[in-house]
């Protein structure tokens, strides 16, 4: 009388399943477009750290170009002189690939962040046009 021991096959299968729930996610590229802003109340985020982030992937504290290296360094000098404020507000361009903002957030969560706020254009401005109206450069 022979029976079928179908457990070492069962344990292959799950092996097979884990590798596979944690190779594909590394393997696709993620996008994410953020929504245009709809009912928008102007407000001065004065005091306000905001990171940039342009279609490159050229990262921006304020009006200077910071390394991706040096990312993590710079937010942490930053928010040591700001011990109750742990709060990032990120612009990034719409045609940034996902994975540079997760580089950026994780950045940040290493520097002592606590608190991320994305912000977006209204809808109907571009990036040229809200940098004029702000007095920048585009």
């Amino acid at each position: 009388m022979g029976e079928l021991n179908i457990t070492p096959m069962i344990d292959v299968m799950l092996a097979l399943l884990i590798i596979f729930m944690v190779v594909t996610p590394v393997l696709t590229e993620y996008s994410a477009d953020p929504p245009p802003a709809i009912h928008v109340t102007p407000q001065t985020l004065r005091d306000a750290v905001t990171l940039g982030i342009d279609a490159r992937g050229t990262f921006f504290l304020g009006e200077d170009s910071v390394p991706a290296a040096e990312l993590v360094e710079r937010l942490r000098d930053l928010y040591l002189t700001r011990p109750g404020d742990h709060l990032l507000y990120i612009r990034a361009d719409r045609r940034l690939p996902y994975r540079v903002m997760l580089d950026a957030i994780d950045a940040a969560r290493v520097a002592g962040v606590r608190t991320i706020g994305a912000i977006s254009l209204p809808k109907g401005l571009t990036a040229d046009s809200a940098a004029l109206r702000e007095g920048r450069s585009p």
